[in-house]
């Protein structure tokens, strides 16, 4: 197994489960003790017990602008972005995704959201969308999961029964309730809206109001905290600071060539068989590096991300004293032929302490307003990657990578006519879209990305089989986000982790 984020993880399990001895090879980068201190000291005390030098502290580094919030951080450190010593050398052009080093991935600094796939979303699969839904109930079982029964599940089926509650917050509480009055105006639109569905263990949420800078009580899930759990079985082994450049299958078992992460020092591992999760832009690195495939470009597919800041009839009273969580409140779905075919994704998001700067930003001193900001919401975009720009990636024989993303004027068309669809729905949300301050970042930015390799009926170069094997390997499957043959609009991590568990399980009945 090659990486630590929620694919690999999930693969892991599913192996495990059926008995069989897993080793887990990970760059495995940790925050620094320091910083892991003052989270360990906060997660012991309640919230009105913090000192102000703790909370500040794990807020560095993060600041608002018109474009929303860069790069997120874990307590304050970038340590899940840190390519040092990974021999990673990437040169980014109008591309915003990034790759991860860190144990746990970037389940670090995800927004933890949990919809599945759409089965009218995968036309390009050769997957029946059957076979993954079965796998839904078997990743939950193992992960928290807070929603609700709504309108979403109508076509988001929830594939698990003992779902945990968290309250949304005041506004949210509100928009949900004029959603749930709109709701025959909003459907003939084809518009729903439901409370968010998110891996976090709700019933235990100590309502903080960190969870963008990381929840001091570990309550979002992180891969990580499995291989906390796995590690304590006889069959799972963890080797840390392993970096895997590339792999070689002879004589019925594969090489794994890599380095040491802190040393540089060549390492090197035999397996009779891999599963490689180390993420979109490291497994297609790895699988460029293994097949020779230098200075060859490759497309990434992507869901485009866009931002559409939403304005309240009515506001609610001194939300910046409410205890409140702040990941998204709700999740709204269009399916509109007028807007395009596919799902059209919206993850909502209420009041926060980054809100204030990011509206001054965007529209100027009216933003300033603590009052403006109790009637606003933000909701983060997303559209299928039919509609979407990719990025193409290029693999330099010295490990250098450079990332291009391509054009986004389609995109931001379609982006536009889905804001102008909620528009048209302000009476029934009592919401006014402002689509005068949508903001359209590079593509990349909401790290939907993968399809590098992704899976076809008949494998040609740089493609994968049903059961992820790349072209070329067959002793190689490929489980994470680079083996998608298309990436549909609503939340992408479920479905990676589902499909992961059914590569993990063929692979197994291949041992």
């Amino acid at each position: 197994m090659i990486g630590s984020g929620p694919a690999a993880v999930s693969a892991a399990v599913a192996l495990t489960r059926r008995n069989l001895r897993v080793t887990m090879l990970d760059a495995g980068r940790e925050i620094d003790p320091s910083r892991q201190a003052v989270v360990t000291r906060m997660s012991a005390q309640s919230p009105q017990e913090w000192s102000g030098d703790d909370a500040r502290l794990i807020k560095e580094g993060v600041e608002a602008s018109a474009s929303g919030i860069p790069l997120k951080r874990l307590y304050g450190s970038g340590f899940p972005f840190d390519t040092s010593g990974s021999g990673i050398e990437i040169t980014y052009r109008n591309a915003a995704v990034r790759p991860g080093f860190a144990r746990g991935g970037l389940s670090n600094v995800w927004g933890a959201g949990m919809l599945p796939f759409h089965r009218d979303d995968l036309a390009e699969w050769p997957v029946e969308a059957a076979d993954l839904e079965r796998h839904y109930p078997h990743v939950l079982s193992f992960l928290p999961f807070s929603a609700a029964h709504d309108a979403l599940e109508n076509s988001f089926p929830l594939y698990k029964r003992d779902v945990e509650t968290m309250p949304p917050s005041a506004q949210g509480k509100a928009f949900l309730a004029d959603a749930a009055r709109g709701a025959p105006a909003l459907a003939r639109g084809g518009i729903t809206v439901g409370q968010s569905r998110l891996a976090v263990r709700g019933h235990a949420c100590r309502q903080c109001g960190l969870c963008l800078y990381g929840c001091p009580y570990g309550l979002i899930w992180n891969s990580a905290s499995v291989l906390d759990q796995r590690e304590s079985l006889p069959d799972f082994r963890y080797e840390r600071g392993f970096v895997v450049d590339r792999l070689q299958e002879r004589n019925g078992r594969v090489e794994i060539e890599g380095h040491d992460l802190t040393t540089g020092s060549p390492r090197r591992f035999d397996a009779d068989r891999v599963l490689l999760g180390a993420g979109a832009i490291s497994s297609t690195a790895i699988l460029l590096a293994s097949l020779g495939d230098f200075a060859a470009p490759v497309r990434l597919a992507d869901s485009f991300y866009f931002l559409l800041p939403l304005l309240r009839f009515a506001g609610v009273p001194t939300p910046e004293r409410e205890p409140l969580h702040t990941l998204a409140q709700a999740f709204a779905v269009m399916r509109a032929p007028d807007v395009c075919r596919e799902f059209v994704h919206f993850s909502i998001y209420g009041f926060n302490d980054l809100m204030v700067p990011s509206l001054r930003a965007s529209i100027g001193a009216l933003g300033g307003s603590s009052a403006l900001a109790s009637r606003t919401l933000v909701a983060g975009g997303y559209l299928h990657s039919r509609l979407s720009p990719g990025m193409l990636m290029t693999v330099e024989a010295g490990g250098r990578v450079v990332l291009e993303g391509e054009n986004s004027d389609r995109a931001i068309a379609t982006a536009k006519k889905a804001a102008a669809k909620l528009l048209r729905q302000t009476c029934g949300l009592r919401t006014l879209p402002l689509t005068f301050a949508m903001r359209f970042p590079p593509p990349g930015r909401g790290f939907h990305t993968g399809g590098s390799f992704p899976m076809r009926a008949g494998r040609t170069r740089h493609t994968s089989d049903i059961e992820g094997r790349p072209f070329g390997f067959d002793r190689v499957h490929l489980i994470d986000a680079a083996c998608l043959p298309s990436i549909p609009a609503t939340t992408i991590t479920l479905p990676v982790m589902a499909n992961a568990w059914r590569i993990a399980n063929l692979a197994a009945d291949r041992a």
